[in-house]
């Protein structure tokens, strides 16, 4: 993630982009991952006076820019800005958590962001080949398992 993120705020696209967005600053950081695929970094900048997200997403070589976005939101704060340098326990450790502590499953898609949730932590959502959904949290610094959950796909049927 450390190189992708250094990749993207050298880059002219960047820069040219937060030259007009000063007061912008890193929210989130996502990635999708599958069987076959690494998956793509996806950085998230804020820009308080618009309440809008714009997304970088780191392709290779390419940056694609996503600009504007409406936020999810399920109350009025202003989203907290993410310090890279923060961040202790990498993706290379969220994965041999995920491979250490989920040994025997198969998953189809992870989801891994790192936000803040009342602290800096790592959100991964894991949909299994059984048709589990697991959402576990990670503390950011230390690795510590802040919450766990299993539901089952199945039960979201259309009715």
């Amino acid at each position: 993630m450390s190189q992708e993120y250094n990749n993207l705020i050298n880059s002219e696209e960047f820069k040219k982009w937060k030259s007009k967005n000063k007061d912008s600053y890193l929210s989130s950081c996502l990635i999708m991952q599958d069987q076959e695929n690494k998956g793509s970094w996806n950085f998230g900048y804020y820009m308080p006076k618009k309440n809008k997200i714009t997304t970088f997403i780191m392709d290779n070589e390419i940056i694609i820019i996503n600009e504007d976005q409406k936020i999810f939101e399920q109350s009025h704060k202003k989203l907290k800005e993410i310090k890279i340098k923060d961040v202790s326990f990498d993706l290379d450790n969220v994965n041999k958590f995920i491979l250490k502590e989920f040994k025997d499953k198969k998953f189809i898609k992870t989801i891994i962001v790192l936000q803040y949730i009342k602290t800096l932590l790592w959100n991964i959502t894991l949909l299994g080949l059984d048709f589990n959904l697991i959402n576990v949290k990670l503390d950011s610094k230390t690795g510590k398992l802040i919450d766990k959950s299993v539901t089952s796909m199945l039960q979201f049927k259309a009715s």
